[in-house]
């Protein structure tokens, strides 16, 4: 077995673990310095609440969601969140470089969400 074959066993960790990473970045980025992310609020949604609180409640979203990843909680559920949270701010942001990133990010975290599902099977003894 070649050396990237005894690897791929660990690609979803891989996967997971390097979208946490970036997720929390960003999530603590908007936590602890809020005015510089204050630019990308939708004129739309600043004038349901402030600017700050939305970047401060989207931080808090992110470095939860991120911690989840990272110990493996709700993966499928979480990682589905995340890309669809993605792909509302490509709508928003359009497909600009930040928007064909996180488009890029969105199908990674749908990737995770589809490959990391197990559905439940009830009644399978009967």
């Amino acid at each position: 077995m070649t050396l990237l074959a005894k690897a791929s066993e660990h690609a979803t960790l891989v996967l997971r673990l390097g979208l946490s990473a970036v997720i929390l970045w960003f999530g603590a980025n908007q936590l602890l310095w809020p005015d510089v992310w204050i630019v990308w609020v939708p004129d739309w949604a600043g004038s349901i609440v402030t600017p700050a609180t939305i970047v401060l409640l989207n931080g808090a979203f992110e470095v939860v969601s991120g911690v989840f990843l990272i110990v493996g909680l709700f993966v499928p559920w979480v990682a589905l969140l995340l890309s669809l949270h993605l792909l509302v701010l490509v709508f928003e942001i359009g497909l600009t470089a930040v928007g064909v990133r996180d488009f890029g990010l969105a199908a990674a975290f749908l990737a995770l969400a589809m490959y990391t599902y197990k559905p439940v099977v009830e009644n399978a003894h009967e």
